[in-house]
């Protein structure tokens, strides 16, 4: 009660002590405030003074010489939600957040000691346990022995502004649909890496990696199922890490991972940054239940290391990661490479590729051969569509140049679209022209078949241009069964009944199954070139060719070989029971006017 009669008693000459108080607000203030100046500033009524604390926007209070609190006015009760009466007796340390060490209260009595007044930042408790932000001063009040009489305190909520400056250094500086690091957050701590792995001698490691087949996720299930899958990711690629590795989203499906402080040995270096990308490869592979839905995707990684030899810049090193990641692609997927010098010119070349390829798309520059299909008697059995670059400075391109890079860019869906479309509308003109073309084969891309709107592009192209289905013969090949046989079978199955046939390309090549096969409605399988070439001389590829034709025979299937170049490989196929071939010995693949002049003998 004495303390609280004592706060009560707000003379003049404690109303006169906290005037000068605030005047010394002022950074620029650095003496100590004393009872005897008081005299020479104007006499304003004690009324005025406990006005002014009792309705300033700051929180106040007032502390005696032993930090007691004695008063305290509303504005305070309002911020920290402790009372007059819960705060007077106690210190200031009622509100003490723990977020401050002791060397910061150090400094602080330090200033107070010496100079008089303390300002700054703190982080203050409110009584339900928030932590809130401050901006704070404290002022001594001696006596003219310079002993301390009062402390007098004033601070204001700066919560609004810390979370606006949290939230602007967030867009800055954070990934908005991950929470990783983004970019330039990401350069920055790259960047102090470099540096500290020059002082040191350690090694580092960035990691770049990017999700396989993401678009597909994307396209057929919607960007809010793509976009809870990437946070997932995110979150995935967080736990296996550790604290003092950056994880950041560059955009899209692309993350990138900065491993600090390896070791000061090359060797070792390379084992933990490879460990690291095959434990960050099975975290990812695992199944992922995204809206009802179990999901599963692989990633492909490249990596490259840094040391006190690297004197590039941040995006060169990110450069290096990024073309081994590509090189970790054309390897299969689902897998990690290291970055090597001789990775930068093909990717140089493969990027050179992808911008003509797009132009060439635009201006008209793929076109499609034709390569005829005949039985042992040279009647035509009908033809295959093969896709061709006419570059206009490079001339024609091979398909085995840019049908890689148009697989891996994704460039392969609309591509293998508008080849449909041709593919159907020339077939479509043949026999409007009254030629009789028996089929017209059309291959797929793995890629493009897996594609969720892969059977309405296929409905689309036969509507617009009006051709017979029974007539097109679409090829896909042997490695497309074993990814995801339910939904293959399915897409398949519904465009059998719209008449379209199909054959498996390259039989023989990939994982062949009895069990796969007898599932699935395919019509023909197609014997592989590797196996004709030697046919006549290679008891391997012999036996091989002999067993084909004999699972397309128990199966009901048709047969034709491709790559037939000698009358000796016609044959001993026909001997074998083929009695369908296409190759150079009865036709190169021609433009579709010279197919006329073949329709025309016909």
């Amino acid at each position: 009660m004495s303390a609280l009669k004592k706060a009560d008693h707000f003379n003049t000459s404690l109303a006169e002590e906290m005037d000068s108080s605030f005047q010394l607000h002022s950074p620029f203030v650095t003496r100590r405030i004393q009872l005897n100046h008081a005299s020479s500033l104007p006499q304003i009524g004690s009324s005025v003074y406990q006005c002014f604390f009792e309705h300033s926007s700051d929180a106040m209070l007032i502390a005696d010489a032993d930090c007691k609190i004695l008063h305290v006015n509303p504005a305070f009760v309002a911020i920290t939600g402790y009372t007059l009466e819960e705060s007077i007796g106690q210190t200031p340390h009622l509100l003490c957040s723990g977020v401050h060490s002791e060397s910061f209260y150090d400094q602080l009595w330090e200033s107070l000691n010496q100079k008089g007044y303390w300002r700054g930042e703190l982080v203050n408790k409110h009584k339900n346990g928030d932590a809130f932000s401050i901006w704070q001063r404290i002022n001594v009040i001696e006596d003219n022995n310079r002993q301390v009489l009062y402390y007098i305190s004033a601070f204001s909520d700066i919560s609004i502004i810390k979370n606006t400056e949290r939230k602007l250094w967030q867009m800055a500086h954070l990934d908005a649909l991950s929470g990783l690091a983004n970019r330039a957050l990401f350069e920055q701590r790259l960047l102090q890496e470099l540096f500290a792995a020059k002082r040191s001698g350690q090694f580092g490691a960035v990691i770049f990696l990017d999700l396989d087949d993401f678009k597909k996720i994307n396209d057929c299930l919607g960007h809010r199922c793509g976009d809870l899958l990437l946070q997932e990711v995110a979150k995935r690629l967080q736990l296996n890490l550790r604290t003092e590795d950056t994880v950041a989203r560059l955009g899209g499906d692309e993350f990138v991972i900065l491993l600090s402080g390896l070791t000061h040995k090359l060797d070792d270096a390379e084992k933990t940054a490879g460990n690291v990308a095959q434990k960050v490869l099975n975290a990812l592979l695992e199944v992922y239940l995204i809206e009802d839905q179990e999901l599963q995707i692989s990633a492909s990684l490249g990596i490259t290391l840094f040391s006190t030899a690297f004197d590039e810049s941040t995006e060169k090193l990110l450069r290096q990661a990024d073309v081994a990641m590509y090189a970790a692609k054309t390897e299969g997927k689902s897998t990690y490479c290291f970055y090597h010098p001789d990775m930068l010119e093909q990717a140089n070349k493969r990027l050179s590729i992808e911008n003509e390829l797009r132009f060439a798309l635009q201006n008209d520059q793929i076109v499609l051969f034709y390569q005829p299909q005949y039985d042992a008697a040279r009647q035509l059995l009908g033809f295959e569509a093969l896709v061709r670059w006419q570059h206009p400075e490079k001339g024609m391109i091979s398909p085995a140049d840019f049908l890689p890079v148009a697989e891996e860019t994704g460039i392969i869906i609309e591509l293998g679209e508008r080849l449909l479309y041709m593919a159907c509308r020339q077939l479509a003109a043949w026999h409007s022209q009254g030629f009789k073309v028996p089929h017209l084969a059309i291959n797929i891309s793995p890629v493009q078949f897996t594609h969720c709107n892969f059977v309405d592009s296929v409905n689309s192209a036969m509507e617009l241009t009006g051709v017979n289905p029974a007539a097109i013969m679409l090829e896909i090949t042997e490695n497309l069964i074993i990814k995801n046989i339910t939904e293959v079978i399915e897409k398949m199955r519904l465009l059998k009944q719209q008449g379209i046939r199909f054959s498996i390309d390259d039989f023989g090549t990939g994982y062949s199954s009895l069990a796969y096969l007898r599932r699935m409605p395919i019509d023909q399988l197609k014997i592989d070139r590797s196996f004709v070439q030697d046919i006549t001389h290679n008891e391997n590829d012999a036996a091989i060719v002999n067993t084909i034709i004999a699972m397309a025979g128990s199966l009901n299937l048709d047969i034709i070989a491709e790559g037939v170049e000698t009358p000796e490989q016609v044959a001993y196929l026909a001997d074998c029971g083929c009695n369908a071939f296409q190759g150079y010995w009865f036709s190169r693949p021609l433009p579709g006017a010279e197919v006329l002049s073949i329709l025309d003998k016909g």
